[in-house]
C-alpha cells in the first residue's frame, strides 16, 4: 500500500496471493530492491521477490523458493545493517538460519545453527522474534519453551563475514515472543506472552543480557514496536539498576503503542 505525505496507508497498489498458509514476516532489503517471506511447519518455504519501491511492483525471482533445509521453518528476518546477510529465527529448527544476499538478490544459505543441549527435545519448542544491534556485532532471539518451560533469549555473535557463533542462552519469562531494540540499541525490550511482562535487558559490550527493569502487564500482548521518545522529559534508561518505577511511565508509552497496533 502507498503512504500519502502523512504516512496514512491508501489502497493496495500490489497484491500477491502465494496458495499458501503460515507466513509469518515481510521486509524490504535495506537496498529498498528486494523483500522475502517465510513460511513454517508444513508450507516451509523462503519466497524471494524483486520490489518496485516506486510503483510497488513485486515480481518473484527465478527461482521463486529459496528451499530452506527441511525441519527449519524460518519465522522472523533481520538485515544485517553493512553486510549483504539476512538471518531467520527457525522456528521448528530451535536455532538460527544465516543467507547471503547475492548480487541478484537469491539468498543463499551459508549457516543452520542450533542451540539447543546436547540431547534436549525440540517437542514442544519453537523459536519466535530476532533483533540485530545497530553495529551488526549481536543478534539476539526469543525461544518459547511452551510445555518443557524452557523460555531463553539466544544471543549471538556476528562476525567480520556476516557469520555467527552462539554466545549462550539467557532465561526469559514465559513464552519470550516480541523483541524489539530500544531507539538507541542499549537495551533490548521482550515481551512475555504467558508471563503478562514486558522485560528490559541492558546489552553489555560483549553480547550479554542484565535485566534493567520488569512490569506486569496484559497476557497476549506479543509484537512490539519502539518509537523514540519526543517528550524531553521521558526517562533516561542510562542509570536504570533493577527499577520498575523508573521504567514505569517509558514502558506505558509502549504497551499502549503495542496494543494499538495490535
Amino acid at each position: 500500500m502507498r503512504l500519502d505525505e502523512n504516512g496514512v496507508p491508501g489502497k493496495a497498489v500490489a497484491t500477491v496471493d502465494e496458495g499458501k498458509k503460515e507466513a509469518h514476516c515481510v521486509l524490504v532489503s535495506p537496498d529498498n530492491n528486494y523483500l522475502y517471506i517465510p513460511y513454517v511447519k508444513g508450507n516451509l518455504a523462503l519466497l524471494q521477490y524483486r520490489f518496485d519501491a516506486s510503483s510497488g511492483a513485486v515480481t518473484p525471482l527465478d527461482p521463486l523458493n529459496a528451499n530452506p533445509p527441511a525441519g527449519t521453518g524460518p519465522r522472523h528476518l533481520i538485515y544485517h545493517p553493512t553486510l549483504p546477510m539476512v538471518y531467520f529465527t527457525n522456528e521448528q529448527g530451535i536455532g538460527l538460519s544465516t543467507y547471503e544476499r547475492l548480487s541478484n538478490g537469491q539468498l543463499s544459505l551459508r549457516q543452520d545453527i542450533a542451540i539447543l543441549p546436547e540431547g534436549m527435545s525440540k517437542e514442544g519448542l519453537s523459536a519466535s522474534d530476532l533483533e540485530i544491534t545497530p553495529d551488526g556485532k549481536f543478534i539476539f532471539a526469543g525461544l518459547r519453551g511452551q510445555s518443557q518451560n524452557f523460555d531463553r533469549i539466544a544471543r549471538y555473535r556476528v562476525g567480520e563475514d556476516g557469520k555467527v557463533e552462539l554466545l549462550g542462552l539467557t532465561p526469559a519469562d514465559e513464552i519470550p515472543w516480541g523483541l524489539a531494540l530500544s531507539p538507541d540499541g542499549k537495551y533490548l525490550l521482550v515481551s512475555a506472552t504467558a508471563g503478562a511482562t514486558l522485560s528490559a535487558y541492558r546489552i553489555t559490550t560483549e553480547g550479554g543480557l542484565e535485566k534493567a527493569a520488569s512490569l506486569s502487564w496484559d497476557a497476549g500482548i506479543s509484537d512490539l514496536l519502539t518509537l523514540a521518545a519526543t517528550d524531553a522529559t521521558a526517562p533516561d534508561l542510562s542509570n536504570v539498576a533493577s527499577r520498575q518505577g523508573s521504567f514505569l511511565k517509558e514502558a506505558k508509552v509502549l504497551w499502549l503503542r503495542c496494543r494499538a497496533f495490535g
